[in-house]
């Protein structure tokens, strides 16, 4: 097992309230693509925000034995990022490690490969980012893996510490030395008045905003 840790500007809980108040879709208008991850790895349910630092882990192929060494090393208010070396046939999450991670206080996950227990995580409420669903569970084959590494997630590169943002729109990775820099792009770009949906629901033609030539779509 390998261990690294990231460097530079810190996620704190201010920051995490911020961008819980922006939206995947808002941050889509800004950054590109490299920093948006896959859009097959989707909500086990609907109607959830995930924001935090990222704790990163590589499992290998058909394990299950490293999932425990991961909830036992991340902390309170991290995002667990779990690189599956492709796997995506075998799922190496369920509803006991849900818990687990709830009942600790971590924030939520994002895997690169399939969960099962989908109704538990769903009852749980608790965010799980997954390229889907299987009752195929992998075995403790005990083959190891790495933890807090630069890891690649739904063909994102994320790095320990990373800003993880996700929503049903999707999950944007941000590098921690351009989040304070972002955000006030964000803020400036979106809290304009009159709001732009209020003033296509008034009726008023799109074009004619103030702030039309900003928004892609």
């Amino acid at each position: 097992m390998t261990s690294t840790t990231g460097k530079g500007q810190q996620v704190t809980k201010e920051l995490i309230e911020s961008y819980r108040e922006i939206s995947v879709g808002d941050i889509g208008h800004i950054l590109d693509a490299p920093n948006f991850m896959d859009i097959t790895i989707q909500s086990v349910y609907r109607d959830v925000k995930l924001v935090g630092p990222a704790f990163t882990a590589r499992v290998l192929p058909g394990d299950t034995g490293f999932t425990r060494k991961i909830i036992e090393v991340a902390q309170p208010d991290d995002v667990i990022v779990i690189d599956r070396c492709g796997d995506t046939k075998y799922a190496c999450w369920g509803g006991a490690v849900t818990l687990h991670c709830k009942m600790k206080g971590v924030a939520g996950l994002v895997i690169d490969g399939p969960v099962t227990d989908r109704m538990e995580i769903t009852d749980m409420k608790w965010p799980v980012f997954s390229r889907g669903i299987t009752g195929l569970v992998g075995r403790k084959l005990e083959k190891g893996g790495d933890i807090q590494i630069p890891v690649t997630c739904g063909g994102a590169i994320v790095r320990p510490g990373d800003l993880i943002v996700a929503d049903d729109d999707g999950i944007v990775v941000i590098d921690p030395g351009e989040m304070v820099e972002l955000l006030k792009k964000i803020q400036e770009r979106f809290s304009q008045v009159p709001p732009i949906r209020k003033w296509i629901a008034d009726g008023k033609p799109l074009k004619n905003h103030p702030q039309a030539d900003l928004f892609k779509i």
